[in-house]
């Protein structure tokens, strides 16, 4: 003798049916957001070297005779942009702050006391943070104009951004003689642990990017 199942239990067999999928929904959603947590963005350790050439000859075809406005900014490049990027008229990215670099994870004191004892070369700044690597179309810039003394007559900001490849961006105006103003503006991709040297004829940056064990945090956005 044949038995069919009940209305009654073919409704309980779909309803704990529904509640497995709707469970298991709802553990996949939670692993995946719990996944998405745990995996902030890669911290750097930021180097600046930031010097003068005193060799170098004042001529404004060699190097920048600042002629732009105050508000515009490098845009932060693509991986795959080779040209050095030109001034925007608009702001290319939003401002933060950072965590000073400690004195004592410094890789460039040696080659600034070098410089100071050098007769060609003149240290202006020499400044340090920790940040994440943004990727380009959430990098910040960082102004410098706290970080260097007042009197160094430096001004300007930079960026760190994460593709492909590392990007630092720097946007610097060093004042000169007069009215006159000097602009180091530059994108150079980067390897990590390794010194790069970006310069002018008047004036240059030495830079150190170190992966960071640093948590990772977003920065005070201005």
């Amino acid at each position: 003798m044949s038995h069919s199942a009940s209305p009654s239990r073919l409704g309980a067999g779909r309803r704990k049916f529904g509640m497995a999928v709707v469970c298991a929904g709802l553990i996949a959603v939670l692993t995946s957001s719990a996944g998405a947590q745990q995996a902030p963005l890669q911290s750097y350790d930021v180097e600046l070297l930031i010097f003068r050439n005193l060799t170098g000859k004042e001529s404004p075809e060699s190097w920048g005779v600042e002629a732009s406005s105050a508000a515009q900014r490098l845009a932060i490049p693509d991986d795959e942009q080779d040209a050095p990027p030109t001034a925007n008229a608009t702001i290319a990215a939003p401002t933060a702050t950072f965590p000073a670099l400690p004195a004592a994870k410094m890789k460039l004191t040696a080659i600034e006391d070098t410089m100071r004892r050098s007769r060609g070369y003149q240290p202006v700044a020499h400044i340090g943070w920790t940040q994440p690597g943004f990727a380009r179309n959430t990098a910040k810039y960082l102004s410098i104009n706290s970080l260097v003394p007042g009197s160094s007559g430096l001004q300007g900001q930079v960026a760190l951004s994460r593709g492909r490849y590392l990007h630092l961006t720097l946007d610097l105006v060093l004042g000169g003689e007069g009215a006159q103003r000097y602009v180091l503006r530059q994108t150079r991709r980067m390897r990590s642990n390794e010194r790069h040297y970006i310069d002018s004829p008047k004036l240059g940056v030495i830079a150190v990017i170190t992966p960071s064990a640093a948590g990772a945090a977003g920065g005070d956005a201005g």
